[in-house]
Formats: C-alpha cells, sequence, structure tokens
C-alpha cells in the first residue's frame, strides 16, 4: 500500500485537538486516536445516509477497527482525518481512515474499518441498501460489490 495523502480522501472532516486529551507524558492519549476516527467515519456515514434513515430500524455498526499510529500528537494542533470506502460487501463497508496535520500529508495514524448494515429489530446484518451504494459510488472509486 502506498503512503496515504490528503488528496487520496475526497471525504475530510476537521478536527481541534483539546488540551485534555494529553495524557501525563504531553502527547494526545492513544484512545483518543480511536475517537477521531469515530468522529471521521460518522461524519461520513452522515454524508452518504438520509437523515430520515436515522429513524429506520437498520444502520451502519462498527464491527472491526485497527489503527497504526505513525508519529505522536501534542496540543495545540488542527487535524484532518480522511474516509473513503475501500470495498463495499453484500453486508458491509470496509473503510480507509488517514489522520493528517491540517493542510499538510504529514500521517499521524493510518486506520482500517469495517462496517456492517444491521437490521436492529432482527438482529441479524443485511445488505446495504442499494440508495447507501449509490452514494458512495458517486464519491468514491471503489472495487465491485460484491
Amino acid at each position: 500500500m502506498h503512503e496515504p495523502s490528503r488528496a487520496d480522501y475526497a471525504h475530510l472532516t476537521s478536527i481541534k485537538v483539546k488540551w485534555g486529551e494529553m495524557d501525563s507524558l504531553g502527547h494526545v492519549n492513544n484512545t483518543v486516536y480511536f475517537r477521531y476516527s469515530e468522529d471521521g467515519r460518522i461524519d461520513y456515514i452522515h454524508r452518504i445516509s438520509d437523515e430520515a434513515d436515522s429513524q429506520t430500524s437498520d444502520g451502519p455498526i462498527l464491527a472491526d477497527l485497527r489503527c497504526s499510529f505513525r508519529q505522536q500528537l501534542r496540543f495545540p494542533a488542527d487535524v484532518e482525518i480522511g474516509t473513503r470506502v475501500r470495498r463495499i460487501g453484500r453486508s458491509s463497508l470496509e473503510i480507509e481512515q488517514c489522520l493528517f496535520t491540517a493542510g499538510r500529508d504529514d500521517v499521524i495514524a493510518v486506520f482500517e474499518n469495517v462496517v456492517v448494515w444491521f437490521d436492529f429489530g432482527a438482529q441479524t446484518s443485511m445488505r446495504v441498501p442499494e440508495t447507501v451504494r449509490e452514494r458512495i459510488r458517486s464519491v468514491e472509486t471503489i472495487a465491485p460489490d460484491e
């Protein structure tokens, strides 16, 4: 895999690092990186979903999340998290994310996520809705659906 750059991501979410996110060593605590991933993932999902979708009995759930830490982050800082769908499966989305210094290609962390579309009433996975698939295809270059 090539080194990510901001240009690889059609969707970027801006985040301001907060003083309280630092640990006793003076850098942003590693658990906070997962919140940054969540911020970007939720922002992206809102982009590809209808607002009315939040009133339905189905939606995305996080099934897997991995982070590769590349460098320390300290307050004060402005960062951006790029989020993109790498692949659409039957009931899942493989999502890549990269945390950058705002406006630069400095890679702070790289994330891999799997989000499963879930029927909350039936408590089972379901096919990713066609409207969501179409919205993703309108902003991404991805592998064909399964």
